[in-house]
């Protein structure tokens, strides 16, 4: 009997010494795991497009995106003529075949226009190959009816990755996110975007918007009144953005290398709390 006891006690101790070692083991195998994840995550930001800029200056840059159709774009014209305001208009070499004369009349009125991709797809699933023909293919679209080849490329979704930033760099062009999202394809009111848009601006800013949202259309001339009202003026993408002499910092905000540096320390919230695969995978 006293045998027994021992021999159950011991059986207790082994059981626990066993259970003491699974758990050590899982433990240290959630450590490496969280550790790699980390280490994935940090790597796989790689190279970032430019989401906004560091600036005194009270600039800031309306980006539209033309993706589905033209409606309202007499309105949308007007308006910003009317604010003496010049946007960049990122399009879909797609909806430069179905709305040709709208692009004409875009380019005609003075606003920068500017490569969305020739089909609207997840530029990040594609070929290095099949990236290039979806900016060739929409930039010789663009070229035929304007007469100008694009230099800025804002990709469907924002969805970027190094392959993507690379093939477009190397054949010229400037990638460019935003860091003030209208989230207009949600459906809020127009009073909605307003107040969010204007909340979120900063010198430097660059917008997501998109034409055929009529909501947006409808915030348009008060938030370019209010804004003007602040100070801020109104330029195209290209005319805002350094051409040398920057670095990105973690969040996509290009500073000038004569800087103190100051921002880049800025949280990367600042600049990407509208997740590019959260505001346009509606699209």
């Amino acid at each position: 009997m006293k045998y027994a006891v021992i021999r159950k006690k011991a059986l207790l101790i082994s059981a626990s010494a066993l259970c003491l070692a699974v758990v050590g083991a899982v433990g240290f195998w959630l450590w490496k795991a969280a550790g790699s994840t980390a280490a994935a995550s940090a790597n796989a930001q790689g190279k970032l497009p430019i989401y906004c800029v560091q600036t005194e200056e009270k600039k800031i840059s309306l980006g539209i995106n033309c993706a589905w159709d033209d409606a309202q774009l007499d309105q949308w014209l007007q308006i910003l003529q009317q604010h003496d305001a010049t946007a960049t208009f990122f399009v879909v070499g797609d909806w430069c075949e179905k709305y040709p004369e709208a692009l004409k009349k875009i380019s005609d009125a003075g606003h920068e226009i500017g490569n969305h991709s020739d089909t609207h797809p997840d530029m990040t699933k594609l070929s290095d190959d099949q990236i290039r023909e979806e900016l060739k293919g929409a930039s010789q679209k663009i070229e035929t009816i304007t007469g100008k080849a694009p230099t800025l490329f804002r990709a469907p979704s924002g969805a970027y990755n190094d392959a993507v930033i690379n093939t477009a760099e190397k054949l010229g062009y400037t990638c460019i996110q935003w860091n003030v999202d209208s989230i207009d394809w949600k459906g809020p009111t127009a009073e909605q975007i307003q107040e969010r848009v204007l909340q979120k601006l900063k010198p430097g800013s660059i917008t997501l918007f998109h034409l055929g949202k009529q909501n947006s259309l409808d915030a348009l001339d008060g938030i370019l009144t209010q804004a003007q009202e602040q100070g801020y003026s109104f330029v195209p993408v290209s005319q805002l953005i350094y051409k040398e002499n920057f670095h990105l910092n973690a969040s996509g905000k290009q500073i000038p290398d004569n800087s103190s540096d100051s921002e880049s320390s800025a949280s990367s919230a600042d600049s990407q709390e509208s997740s590019a695969q959260e505001s346009e995978s509606k699209e």
